[in-house]
């Protein structure tokens, strides 16, 4: 692979770096409510065949972040920045090596993070989404 310091496709990264990304409309008040309900001692319930899974949000963030991590480290040129419970979704930030398919990455590791929490902890988990936020040059 080129270095992309001198990668003449590295001027669209640039350029679109340049550009001012507004933040999704509520994101922070859902990340920050997120944490507050973490706290809380409302259990977190994921259904399974003839009932259901309480675990404490804290419980099922750790578990999540840990697998997210152990997947993303399974995937050359994909790293997990931050995890976090959303209205109910499971919300991964990811960082993406130059020349990896930001889409297909991010669709591959919601797809192993879903189904290794599945395993795990023998319950549908919640939605997840995964949200290419950066890309590392190399």
């Amino acid at each position: 692979m080129t270095d992309p310091e001198h990668d003449p496709r590295w001027a669209a990264v640039r350029a679109a770096g340049r550009r001012r990304v507004p933040t999704p409309p509520g994101l922070v008040e859902r990340v920050l409510s997120s944490i507050e309900n973490a706290r809380s001692a409302e259990p977190l319930r994921l259904p399974f065949d003839g009932g259901s899974l309480s675990l404490s949000e804290s419980a099922f963030l750790l578990l999540a972040r840990t697998v997210a991590d152990a997947e993303a480290a399974a995937m050359p040129g994909l790293w997990v920045s931050a995890v976090a419970l959303a209205e109910g979704r499971l919300q991964v930030l990811a960082t993406v090596r130059y020349g990896v398919a930001a889409t297909e990455a991010a669709d591959a590791l919601r797809e192993r993070i879903t189904a290794e929490l599945d395993r795990q902890l023998g319950a549908r988990p919640p939605v997840a989404d995964v949200h290419v936020v950066d890309v590392h040059p190399g």
